[in-house]
C-alpha cells in the first residue's frame, strides 16, 4: 500500500511539474507576443505621425499617450484576455485588508520606489552620460511626461496603466501559476513587470513593487488592492512630481547659478545692500518655481525613509509569510524560467532595453 501511495505521489509531482512548466511557458510566450505587437504597432503609428506632422512624438503633449491607449489598452489587452481565458486558473482565496495595513503597504511601496529609483537612475545615467546624453534627456518617458497635459498623464499613467498592468502581471499570471509555488509566482510577477518597462530607470523599483503587489494579491485575492497602490504610486511620481518639477525645469540654469553665487556673496559680505537687492530680485524669480518641487521632494523623502525602516523591521521579524501551495513543485524556479516561452520573453526584454538606449543615444548623444 505504501509503495502504491509513493508511486501515486511521484506521478502527481511529475504531472504538476509538467503543468507548471507548460503554464509559465505559455504565459511567457503570450507576453512576448503581446510586447512585440505593442512595440511594432506603437512604432508604426509614431512613424506615421512623424511623417504626417513632421513632429517627433516625444515633442507632442498628447500623441504618445493616445498611442499607448489605442495600441496597448484598446487593441492588444483585449486580445490578451481572450487568449489567456482558456488557460487553467485558480484565484487566491479572498481576504480583507485592514485600512491600517493598507497604509503600511503604501509606506513599504514608497521605500521600494525610493531605493529602486535611486539605483535605477544611477545605472541609467551610467548607460547614457558617456555618450553625451544630458541628464535631462536620459529618460524619454520623463520628457514625454514633462511635455504632456495633466489630463493625459492622469488618464494614462494614473488610471488605465494600473488597471491593465495589474491584471496582466498580477491577476492573470498568478491565477495560473500560484498553485505550483507562491514564491516562484511572486518572484516571476515582479521580474516580468520590471523587465517590461524596458529601461534601467524604472526596472529596479518596478521589479520590487511588482513583487510586493504580487504578494498582496496572493494573500488577499483582491486585485483592486494592488490597483489602488499602483494608482497611488503612478499619480505621485508621474503626476504630482511632474507637476511640481516642470516649473523648476523651466528655470534658466544661469539664473539658479547666479542666485546661489549672489546668496553666498551676500553672506560673506555681512549684509551688502546692493547684493541684498539683487538676491531679492533673483529669489522672487527662482523660489516660487523651486519651492513646490523642493517641498514635495522633502515630503517624499520622509515617506521613503519611513518605508525603508518598515522594510527592515518586517524582514527582521519575518512578517512576510509564503505558504506551501496545493500543487507545490520542488525547485520550481527552474521550470518557471527554463522553458521556451520565458526564454523568449527574456530575449525580447534584452532587445527592448538595447533598442531603447540605442535610440536615446542616437537622438540625444553629444547634446
Amino acid at each position: 500500500m505504501d509503495n502504491t501511495n509513493e508511486t501515486m505521489n511521484v506521478t502527481q509531482a511529475s504531472d504538476d511539474a509538467q503543468k507548471m512548466k507548460k503554464s509559465y511557458s505559455k504565459y511567457g510566450l503570450i507576453l512576448t507576443i503581446f510586447g512585440v505587437a505593442v512595440t511594432l504597432l506603437e512604432t508604426g503609428f509614431a512613424l506615421l505621425y512623424n511623417r504626417i506632422t513632421g513632429q517627433k512624438p516625444v515633442e507632442s503633449g498628447w500623441f504618445s499617450f493616445v498611442n499607448v491607449i489605442v495600441v496597448m489598452y484598446l487593441i492588444c489587452f483585449p486580445i490578451l484576455i481572450l487568449v489567456t481565458r482558456k488557460m487553467e486558473k485558480k484565484a487566491p482565496e479572498k481576504q480583507k485588508l485592514s485600512f491600517g495595513k493598507y497604509i503600511v503597504y503604501i509606506l513599504l511601496m514608497a521605500g521600494m520606489v525610493g531605493v529602486g529609483a535611486a539605483v535605477g537612475i544611477i545605472l541609467n545615467y551610467a548607460m547614457t552620460l558617456p555618450f553625451g546624453v544630458s541628464p535631462q534627456n536620459s529618460s524619454e518617458l520623463g520628457m514625454v511626461m514633462l511635455n504632456s497635459n495633466p489630463f493625459w498623464r492622469i488618464l494614462t499613467a494614473g488610471i488605465l496603466a494600473p488597471i491593465v498592468e495589474e491584471h496582466i502581471f498580477r491577476k492573470f499570471l498568478i491565477d495560473r501559476t500560484r498553485r505550483y509555488g507562491e514564491w516562484v509566482a511572486i518572484f516571476t510577477s515582479g521580474l516580468m513587470f520590471g523587465l517590461f518597462h524596458g529601461n534601467f530607470a524604472q526596472f529596479f523599483f518596478a521589479t520590487l513593487i511588482g513583487g510586493l503587489f504580487a504578494y498582496i494579491y496572493v494573500r488577499t485575492g483582491r486585485i483592486w488592492y494592488t490597483i489602488g497602490l499602483h494608482m497611488i504610486m503612478n499619480l505621485s511620481t508621474s503626476v504630482i512630481s511632474m507637476a511640481t518639477m516642470k516649473p523648476y525645469m523651466e528655470l534658466d540654469p544661469n539664473t539658479i547659478t547666479e542666485y546661489q553665487n549672489v546668496s553666498n556673496q551676500y553672506l560673506a559680505s555681512g549684509g551688502d545692500p546692493v547684493l541684498a537687492q539683487r538676491m531679492t530680485e533673483l529669489a522672487s524669480e527662482v523660489l516660487p518655481k523651486m519651492l513646490p518641487f523642493m517641498l514635495w521632494m522633502g515630503f517624499v523623502g520622509q515617506v521613503v525613509l519611513v518605508g525603508v525602516v518598515l522594510w527592515i523591521i518586517f524582514l527582521a521579524k519575518k512578517k512576510f509569510v509564503i505558504k506551501r501551495s496545493e500543487n507545490y513543485v520542488e525547485k520550481g524556479g527552474r521550470l518557471a524560467w527554463g522553458n521556451i516561452g520565458m526564454i523568449l520573453y527574456l530575449v525580447y526584454s534584452v532587445i527592448s532595453f538595447a533598442v531603447n538606449y540605442i535610440q536615446l543615444i542616437a537622438a540625444y548623444g553629444g547634446q
